[in-house]
């Protein structure tokens, strides 16, 4: 069997108030709209999307790819768990994605959000291990900027 294990981090500057920036990640629909039938919603079907953001809430992401992708049909479930939350300041989340019904990856992941002049500040430090018929490291961290890239559009919308 075939373990990754990988870290990184982003820094990204936004043009909102940090309130509203920490909105986009506490708010249900809210986040459903930029992160799971925003971003990637020419690549897949939104099949199941909740999101309770409060200490020992789940998120939960199940969605099937599209003829868009290499793998068609292909169903990837994703749980999270928020097991750390500072109101506009900090998000931790400990997160598992599946596909085939296997486990493929593993992750815990921490926002930092921060007042930034009349903008905001998101730090992502997202630390991983990712097993056999994973996306792996680099293609998450693509996945990642493409979620900010979406976000900000959504934001200035």
């Amino acid at each position: 069997m075939t373990v990754k294990f990988d870290s990184f981090e982003m820094d990204e500057a936004f043009a909102c108030p940090v309130q509203r920036l920490f909105s986009a990640f506490t708010d249900p629909m809210t986040k459903r709209a930029w992160y799971a039938d925003g971003a990637h919603a020419e690549t897949h079907e939104t099949l199941e999307y909740t999101l309770d953001p409060q200490v020992g809430g789940k998120e939960v992401f199940r969605l099937a790819l599209n003829d868009k992708t290499p793998a068609p049909g292909l169903e990837i479930h994703m749980v999270g768990e928020c097991v750390a939350r500072i109101d506009d300041a900090l998000l931790v989340y400990a997160s598992r994605m599946s596909a085939h019904g296997q486990v493929v990856s593993i992750t815990n992941e921490t926002f930092e959000f921060a007042p930034d002049g009349a903008g905001a500040r998101l730090r992502l430090t997202q630390q991983g291990t990712y097993l056999e018929g994973s996306d792996g490291p680099e293609l998450r961290r693509r996945g990642h900027e493409q979620l900010f890239s979406d976000l900000r559009r959504h934001l200035a919308g």
